[in-house]
């Protein structure tokens, strides 16, 4: 909350009223939402595309180490794994709280 105290005063959403808010954050949610879940998918394939390639998870790989024998592809490919890997685990919390957020102002505004 510190973070977003930094770029939105508190102040400032406090003076909108209720409805307007609950408004905003919904159509900011449903707006978003479809590309962060283009995200996540595209970072789900590539994933999926190394486990392929490897047939292994990148967990797996991290515990056991790269092989003696692992050239620098395997090397890169790590690295890009990696990269996938901690981008899936992001965006896919950031598309959970942005759902339970949309549920949320849904239940607000199916008691109005």
């Amino acid at each position: 909350m510190e973070k977003m105290a930094t770029f939105v005063e508190m102040s400032d959403l406090s003076a909108l009223s209720a409805e307007e808010l609950t408004s905003i954050v919904r159509q900011g949610a449903v707006l978003r939402l479809p590309y962060l879940e283009g995200r996540l998918f595209q970072a789900q394939e590539q994933v999926g595309r190394f486990e392929k390639k490897y047939g292994t998870t990148l967990d797996s790989l991290t515990v056991q180490g790269l092989p003696e024998n692992a050239n620098y592809e395997m090397h890169e490919d790590f690295i890009e794994w990696e990269y996938w890997s901690d981008f899936l685990r992001k965006t896919g919390s950031t598309v959970g709280r942005v759902k339970s957020l949309l549920e949320k102002v849904e239940a607000v505004v199916g008691v109005r």
